[in-house]
């Protein structure tokens, strides 16, 4: 019995010592003084932090190449997902008049786009712009293929809210509904624990003088840690309200006169999220390259 338990115990601090060398996170072949030639070993906890990007416009005049390469570019960076402010599809040359719309043409478009949000790596939003879902016919299409136009979901401790600015589609200034509403004030109040809340949707509403829908968000979430993303405008902006902070993204394809000090120019915004707290940079795409050299003649 005694040698059993010999054996037994000689297999757990087996087990444990390799348990904590799997889990340690630093080694060196120094050992530990007042001098070491590093900062410090306050490595970033993996499990609480995490990235995450933001892609924009892709539409009102695509520039064919500039999506596709952001793509490719963000496989390289790997962030936890990426979520999009929607205009993912042209539509440029549609006629408003839905009865003369091309399903044929929409369903190419869909195709196109999808089979390049299938060359990432990891997770996709949708969010639905006023060139994805512009009229009835449109938005059928988008409930075909991606179900709902506004939703949630949770990472870690964050609230992710979509919202759908097109809920009258042709609206000038988007247009929330009271179901929608409604809907929002319901996923707030069932989320109060979040650490942080992060809203998206594709027109900022914000920047519409007495927007009363806006205003009823901004009432609803005026005692949350929150952060807002929008697109549509095609210029980079940055507004706070009630200590919260609001972007308007430029573009990662859509039509632009690429004015860098116009605040035009094709970009992912890059979010880290570290001790609950969201940090904002946004990085051009003809600042990122690959190991190639010859990469660097095409820019």
């Amino acid at each position: 019995m005694n040698n059993i338990l010999k054996h037994l115990l000689i297999f757990c601090l087996t087990i444990s010592f390799f348990s904590c060398s799997l889990n340690r996170k630093f080694e060196s072949n120094r050992k530990q003084t007042e001098a070491n030639p590093w900062t410090h070993l306050n490595f970033k906890d993996q499990t609480k932090d995490f990235n995450f990007a933001i892609v924009s416009d892709n539409s009102g005049g695509r520039r064919p190449g500039v999506f596709e390469d952001a793509i490719q570019k963000l496989n390289k960076l790997k962030p936890d997902f990426v979520i999009s402010v929607g205009d993912l599809i042209d539509t440029k040359d549609y006629k408003l008049d839905s009865s003369k719309f091309d399903d044929k043409l929409i369903k190419e478009r869909w195709l196109e786009f999808n089979n390049i949000t299938k060359q990432l790596k990891v997770p996709f939003f949708y969010v639905a712009g006023n060139n994805d879902i512009r009229n009835s016919k449109m938005e059928t299409h988008w409930s075909k293929q991606f179900g709902a136009t506004y939703y949630h979901f949770k990472y870690k401790t964050a609230l992710f809210i979509v919202l759908n600015s097109e809920d009258k589609p042709g609206s000038k200034y988007g247009e929330i509904s009271d179901h929608q509403m409604n809907w929002l004030k319901t996923i707030l109040e069932e989320n109060t624990s979040a650490s942080w809340t992060f809203i998206f949707l594709h027109r900022p509403m914000w920047l519409y003088k007495n927007n009363q829908d806006w205003k009823k968000i901004e009432e609803l979430t005026m005692n949350r840690k929150l952060t807002v993303f929008a697109g549509h405008h095609h210029t980079y902006s940055k507004a706070t309200a009630n200590g919260h902070n609001y972007y308007g993204l430029a573009t990662t394809g859509g039509a632009s006169s690429l004015k860098f000090e116009k605040g035009q120019f094709d970009h992912i915004s890059w979010v880290s999220v570290s001790d609950s707290i969201p940090q904002i940079s946004n990085i051009l795409l003809n600042g990122i390259w690959g190991d190639n050299p010859s990469s660097l003649e095409k820019k």
